[in-house]
């Protein structure tokens, strides 16, 4: 019953056509985006922790020992949670601890509806050039089911993307789940909704206050829904977020009125 009255709604999405680094504290920006890491409510306070010991340089002022003892976890499970944000965050880290006051990312493929174009690189060595032609077509087959499974995303009819594992396209192109993940890690798309992160399709989105937003669209067709609701609504399109997560956001949209 809930989907029926909540479900089915018109919905758009506005992205900038080109995609550059923005100049922001680097705890707040990671901040706002443990939501999509999916984490349950108690993961999301060591996250939070790990996060604001993370130093300008991109390093971690405290070890996984540390964290364990604070929170009262195992050191695995704290070890746990910090690769998670270090392999989920790698680029915000690598951009937001930089120097560089502007830095525009070229993409390196085009994903859209009707075809996949990888960016070309050329060189003389014939060893070298063979080595990037095997990595490119690495990438293409990774892109071409990313476009199948998104054509509804990339034309415009979801607002959200579909997301795909690793470990499903691994198998679907026959590579280890490691190439995958190097062969995604810090590229960029360029899609008919702008240029994206390749990891959007793997569980990242870009921008985390389209969350925000999203819980406000959904409180303004009914105000007394509960933070269990919306978490079952956003989930709905996409969007998984703990209840603790749905409640800050909740809460820091009432104080801004």
């Amino acid at each position: 019953m809930l989907f029926e009255k909540y479900g089915q709604r018109e919905i758009s999405i506005e992205i900038e056509d080109s995609y550059y680094p923005i100049h922001e504290d680097l705890h707040q920006r990671l901040e706002m985006m443990i939501p999509f890491l999916g984490l349950e409510d108690e993961d999301e306070k060591i996250a939070e922790y790990v996060i604001y010991n993370i130093d300008s340089k991109g390093k971690l002022r405290v070890s996984a020992q540390e964290v364990a003892q604070k929170f009262g976890v195992s050191v695995e499970k704290a070890r746990e949670i910090i690769d998670t944000i270090y392999e989920a965050f790698s680029d915000e880290i690598n951009q937001l601890s930089s120097e560089d006051e502007e830095n525009y990312i070229l993409p390196d493929v085009a994903i859209m509806p009707d075809y996949v174009e990888v960016r070309k690189i050329e060189v003389k060595d014939p060893v070298v050039m063979k080595a990037i032609e095997m990595r490119e077509e690495t990438l293409r087959k990774i892109c071409e089911i990313v476009r199948k499974i998104n054509e509804p995303f990339l034309r415009g009819y979801r607002k959200y993307p579909h997301v795909v594992t690793m470990k499903y396209v691994a198998n679907l192109v026959g590579l280890h789940v490691s190439t995958v993940s190097r062969a995604v890690n810090r590229k960029y798309v360029n899609t008919p909704i702008g240029v994206l992160p390749l990891r959007i399709f793997f569980g990242r989105l870009l921008n985390p206050k389209l969350v925000m937003n999203e819980i406000k669209e959904l409180l303004k067709i009914d105000s007394k829904l509960t933070d269990k609701q919306l978490v079952i609504l956003l989930k709905s399109l996409g969007i998984n977020i703990s209840r603790r997560t749905v409640n800050k956001y909740r809460n820091l949209l009432d104080n801004l009125g």
